[in-house]
């Protein structure tokens, strides 16, 4: 599982600490919508998402890990 997560190396640095509070708060707020139209974010995703945070995946590579973790499950 841990190839959904990283298949490239750690970006060190990538992203500086207020943009990685930003996306915290993004993902936060997400979640609270989300959770509003009764949709949960499971556990098992929360690697893909940390890894987006820390800067170590971009965006464009959350929903296709999203979707092999889905297919894994």
């Amino acid at each position: 599982m841990d190839d959904i997560v990283s298949t490239r190396p750690a970006r060190s640095n990538s992203v500086s600490d207020t943009e990685m509070e930003r996306r915290r708060k993004a993902l936060r707020q997400a979640d609270a919508s989300n959770r509003i139209e009764g949709q949960f974010r499971g556990p098992k995703s929360a690697p893909i998402f940390e890894a987006f945070i820390r800067g170590d995946i971009e965006l464009d590579e959350v929903l296709p890990r999203l979707k092999a973790l889905r297919h894994h499950l």
